[in-house]
């Protein structure tokens, strides 16, 4: 599908204002927030259009009765992640979140909140499509505890966890960073 300029710039423009949500939260690396500023700027999104390095968004369903977060052990990467995936061709975050929530969890995101809170860079991927470096944007999504039928493909298994608890299963010392800045970012 051709883009027109104008559109091109719309996209980039959208993206910016996203990720300047986070510009005076204390808890946002500062560097990271610059980083994604200017990768946004050079366009080319989405994994589609640059395969090396794109945006993706991850996201956290999280009860906030029960205060705990639904995340998933994931199979290829044989680390506990949350849900999430990457951004496609003329796609802006929040329809990635919408996309993915129900690709991943078979619920359709209607009136739940959602929420930008952290950025992240994870490099060093070892994917065979030549992915090198997403630039994360992580967003809660605050939603009743329901035991969502996830996707047997994607998770090994998924449940609903404390903060502490998915600390203690998770690998990525990237990742643990962004989960360790959550209750900062929770509204009640």
């Amino acid at each position: 599908m051709y883009t027109s300029h104008h559109e091109f710039d719309s996209m980039i423009d959208e993206f910016k204002k996203e990720i300047l949500k986070l510009k005076n939260k204390k808890h946002v690396n500062k560097d990271f927030l610059q980083n994604f500023l200017e990768r946004a700027y050079k366009g080319a999104l989405s994994a589609d259009e640059n395969p090396i390095d794109h945006f993706c968004c991850c996201f956290l369903p999280f009860d906030s009765k029960s205060k705990k977060i639904f995340m998933g052990q994931h199979i290829k990467s044989q680390d506990l992640l949350s849900p999430g995936g990457h951004v496609k061709k003329n796609e802006q975050p929040i329809q990635t979140i919408k996309r993915e929530f129900y690709e991943e969890l078979k619920y359709k995101i209607n009136k739940e909140k959602v929420e930008l809170f952290d950025l992240a860079i994870t490099d060093r991927i070892k994917d065979p499509r030549n992915c090198k470096i997403h630039y994360d944007l992580w967003y809660i999504v605050y939603i009743d505890k329901i035991d969502f039928d996830f996707d047997k493909g994607e998770f090994y298994n998924a449940k609903w966890l404390t903060i502490d608890e998915a600390l203690k299963i998770m690998k990525r010392e990237s990742f643990k960073d962004v989960i360790r800045k959550l209750p900062l970012s929770l509204v009640q």
